[in-house]
């Protein structure tokens, strides 16, 4: 684990609404396919976003938003959704790069809170996805911090 202090930024993104799952995957895909049509893959960081908590809002309510960092003067389509994430500190966790490596972070993540006695922000959690790292087989999990 490592601190990093995440500056506010521009992203493209795509969101889709309902019960998180499988589905995120297929945007996931759908939207690598925009990123590679735009030439900007090579080199991107792309996010994935759970922006609502399913024990707290009703499952077709759940927004899950799949983002580019961007420059704004580099979209070819300009009519793509773009938003500002704000300044945010966060404990990364490099983890492998599969569902099962995945999943089973989530699963022990109230533990690793505890273990690493994190001061948790009531903001999302974060996967980042480092061309650079996922070639390497790694992904990133971004927890916002006080």
């Amino acid at each position: 684990m490592h601190i990093e202090y995440m500056k506010e930024t521009n992203v493209a993104y795509f969101r889709r609404m309902g019960p998180y799952g499988s589905e995120n995957g297929k945007l996931m895909h759908s939207f690598k396919q925009w990123v590679k049509a735009e030439g900007l893959f090579e080199g991107s960081t792309i996010l994935g976003i759970a922006l609502d908590n399913p024990q707290n809002v009703p499952d077709a309510n759940c927004r899950y938003d799949v983002c580019l960092i961007i420059n704004k003067e580099h979209l070819k389509n300009n009519r793509i959704k773009q938003r500002p994430l704000p300044s945010i500190k966060y404990a990364i966790f490099k983890i492998p790069h599969t569902e099962i490596a995945i999943n089973e972070f989530y699963k022990k993540l109230n533990q690793i809170i505890c273990e690493k006695q994190l001061k948790v922000l009531n903001k999302p959690i974060i996967e980042r996805y480092k061309q650079k790292l996922v070639s390497l087989g790694f992904c990133e999990i971004l927890i916002p911090i006080e």
